[in-house]
């Protein structure tokens, strides 16, 4: 089965961006250190001319067995529950699967 690619983008509310990202590195740290089939897990903030921000999560699994471990981990939850019981994110998370179709990555 060939990888898959995620992105996620969350968007916090006005002056919760920073927690948000805090508890993404706290996840990243995890992800890194026990699901070592997730091959990339770059967060990444985009500032729009309003102010507002979303965070843009860059997400690459070996297999859809993968990404079904990292989205039902306990951690996975558990920081699920903490954005919800701290009320951080002012809209529904918005997951794309998405299909490269051309371009490359070599020069990274």
């Amino acid at each position: 089965m060939s990888q898959i690619d995620l992105i996620a983008v969350i968007t916090p509310k006005p002056g919760k961006e920073d927690r948000v990202v805090e508890l993404l590195k706290e996840m990243a740290v995890f992800v890194k250190e026990n699901e070592p089939d997730v091959l990339r897990y770059h967060i990444n903030v985009e500032t729009k001319k309003s102010g507002e921000q979303e965070v843009i999560m860059l997400e690459t699994y070996k297999n859809k067995e993968a990404m079904r471990a990292h989205g039902t981990s306990k951690e996975f939850k558990a920081f699920q529950k903490k954005i919800a019981a701290e009320d951080l994110v002012g809209r529904p998370m918005q997951l794309k699967v998405v299909k490269p179709v051309g371009g490359f990555a070599a020069r990274l």
